[in-house]
Parts: structure tokens; C-alpha cells; sequence
């Protein structure tokens, strides 16, 4: 789907992540405004969001070790806590979106996908595709997932793009955080790392740091990892990993040119 792009809005960057259920409500409206833009500017455009869970869904997700499997009573209990938290967080990014008059409906991934060994595997996919013939705005977002394996597991929001790309090949994916690039030298941040590439991609991932707070799915190295993998798999699709912070950075990168770490295949 040629005019089909991913947006994800980092845990990092809508949420205080070492304060526990703090939303960054300021940064989350200007975010939906340029939503709101994006759609005015280029009315075609099809859009799928994603956000994070940041310090909703971290902490208890770490508490439970939830990504590793799900098998004992108290484990599910955990799945369900980690469940509530992401919704919890993902009512306040619709919430942003709807006071903007943005047709916005949550997809929480657990309902319409399944994994195996925690890869996606199954997609019901005619509601998903239905909002976008009809101009609704889908949001996805970091989830826990029924696993035929592991009994339960986690996706983050990158799993769940590159789980999806098979089936829409976007245009571009998005990853707004609070960083201007990924950095080679974080967190002294003197030495951007502006191409990150297929070519070389082994020379330089042992630079590239994980979070400085919880993050259960594996923090920066396993976001662009999965990037990677997608861009092998679709070489004309672009990505960029960018600092969300700005007023303005949405409408940049989409229709400008993009800024941060682009990823591609050389």
C-alpha cells in the first residue's frame, strides 16, 4: 500500500519512563495536532499508529517477565496487569487524538493477532483494513499476545510493524523518541550515527546501547534490529528512528526531508 505510512510514538517520548504512569500530556497533544495536520495537507494519506507503553507497561511487565512466556496462575494474572497498564496508557493517546476530531479506534494487537515463539504468526485482518477503506485512523500498540508456545508473551510496537508490513509495505515507518539520533557514544551524545545499514549494521551494533530505564522488549539495539530485518525484506521502505520533540518533527518527516538515523539497506 503505497501511501501508507507507520508512526510510532516511543514510550520514551509520551510518558515519564522512571516515573510509573506518567503521560507526557503536553508532548501527546502536540503529537495528535500534527496528526491532525498531516491529514488536512495530505488528505490520501493512510496512516497506522503506534505508541509505547513507556512507564505504564514496563515496570510490571519486568515484575512478571511477561515477554519470556506465560504459563503459571500468576503469570496470567501478570498478563492481565500488563494488559491494563498499555490500555491505560493508549486511553489517553485516543483521548489526544479525539479531541483533535480525528477518526481514531484502538486495535490492541492481543485481539486480532497471535504469535508463536513470540514471532506474529496469525492476523485477522478485515477490521484493520476496513478502517483504512474508510478513513479511520488505527492505533496499535505495545501488547501482550497469546502465543501458541509460550502461552503468552509480549510484542512491542515494532514487532507488530514488522508483523504488518508483510500485509501493507509502507511507504515510510516512523520512530519518534526524545533522542536526535541514535548515538554511537550515548550518553556523552557527541557522535551521531546518521545511516545505520544493512552493510553496516554488524560493525556498529555493539555501540548502539540499550534503554537507560526498564524496557522489557530490549530498549534501542532490538528496535533497530527488527528494523533491519524489515528493510531487508522491503528495500524501498524508509525509515527513521528521530526526536519527536519538536513542534514540527511529524510534518518533517513525512513530507520534508527526514532527520535522525535513517535505516536502509546501504
Amino acid at each position: 500500500m503505497n501511501d501508507l505510512i507507520m508512526i510510532k510514538w516511543g514510550g520514551s517520548l509520551i510518558t515519564d519512563k522512571d516515573k510509573p504512569c506518567t503521560p507526557q500530556l503536553e508532548i501527546i497533544q502536540s503529537l495528535a495536532k500534527q496528526i491532525k495536520k498531516l491529514h488536512e495537507i495530505k488528505p490520501g494519506l493512510k496512516i497506522i499508529l503506534g505508541h509505547g507503553s513507556g512507564s505504564f507497561g514496563h515496570a510490571v511487565a519486568s515484575k512478571y517477565q511477561t515477554r519470556n512466556g506465560v504459563k503459571t496462575e500468576d503469570d496470567w494474572i501478570g498478563f492481565s496487569q500488563v494488559w491494563h497498564a498499555a490500555r491505560s496508557l493508549n486511553v489517553i493517546v485516543i483521548q489526544a487524538l479525539h479531541d483533535q476530531g480525528l477518526p481514531a479506534v484502538t486495535f490492541s494487537p492481543s485481539s486480532f493477532i497471535s504469535s508463536s515463539n513470540g514471532k506474529g504468526v496469525e492476523y485477522f485482518q478485515f477490521p484493520l483494513e476496513r478502517a483504512l477503506s474508510s478513513n479511520i485512523l488505527p492505533v496499535v500498540h505495545g501488547d501482550v499476545i497469546f502465543d501458541q508456545l509460550l502461552g503468552g508473551t509480549i510484542l512491542s510496537t515494532e514487532d507488530i510493524f514488522l508483523f504488518l508490513a508483510d500485509y501493507y509495505q509502507p511507504q515510510k515507518i516512523l520512530l519518534a523518541g526524545i533522542e536526535d539520533y541514535i548515538w554511537a557514544d550515548f550518553p556523552e551524545k557527541k557522535y551521531p550515527i546518521k545511516s545505520i545499514t544493512t552493510v553496516n549494521f554488524e560493525d556498529i551494533k555493539s555501540v548502539i546501547g540499550k534503554s537507560s530505564s526498564v524496557d522489557v522488549t530490549g530498549g534501542m539495539i532490538e528496535k533497530v534490529k527488527i528494523m533491519i530485518d524489515l528493510v531487508k525484506k522491503y528495500p524501498s521502505t524508509k525509515i527513521s528512528i528521530f526526536s519527536g520533540l519538536s513542534s514540527n518533527c511529524l510534518i518533517q518527516e513525512v513530507l520534508g526531508e527526514p532527520t535522525g538515523t535513517l535505516i536502509e539497506m546501504e
